[in-house]
């Protein structure tokens, strides 16, 4: 029976794709010294889970100013920023999330959070609804956004 000789191209391209794996692996490797944008975000989340909501603003706003694209990062200031009062800068930190991604549903939740604060429970109730459609009335953000619209209800009016 004769022995099977692969072509010798066939070798030759299989030597060479073997030698690119380690580079390409070498991709994927962490970076161990992660850029400063990356670093601020992570201490903003740490800030704002501590409620050290100045630390948390003066990391976020620099990195909104360099990631304007990051949601999270639009979220995230928003949030900090309706912590300290500071609701019109929250609003637009929220609505800035929103148009970076329509789906996000911290913005959702915490922009109806916020339109509680205003006394504009019509736009909360709309944000409530969003997040029913997008994720369904058992994820935490519908839940939490749903307790807070309960608890800033009117008591009911009746006849007496």
């Amino acid at each position: 029976m004769p022995s099977f000789r692969p072509p010798l191209r066939a070798l030759a391209c299989a030597a060479l794709l073997a030698s690119l794996v380690p580079a390409a692996l070498a991709v994927d490797v962490p970076n161990r010294n992660p850029p400063v944008e990356d670093r601020a975000m992570r201490e903003a989340r740490v800030a704002v889970k501590e409620g050290a909501w100045e630390r948390a603003l003066a990391l976020l706003q620099p990195y909104a100013q360099a990631q304007p694209d990051d949601a999270d990062a639009h979220n995230l200031l928003g949030y900090s920023l309706r912590k300290l009062q500071r609701f019109s800068e929250s609003e637009a930190a929220y609505g800035r999330a929103l148009a970076l991604d329509p789906g996000h549903l911290g913005a959702h939740e915490y922009l109806g959070e916020l339109m509680l604060i205003l006394g504009r429970r019509d736009r909360a109730l709309h944000h409530l609804q969003v997040l029913e459609r997008l994720c369904g009335t058992g994820c935490e953000e519908y839940q939490e956004l749903r307790r807070a619209i309960d608890a800033a209800a009117p008591a009911p009016r009746g006849r007496w």
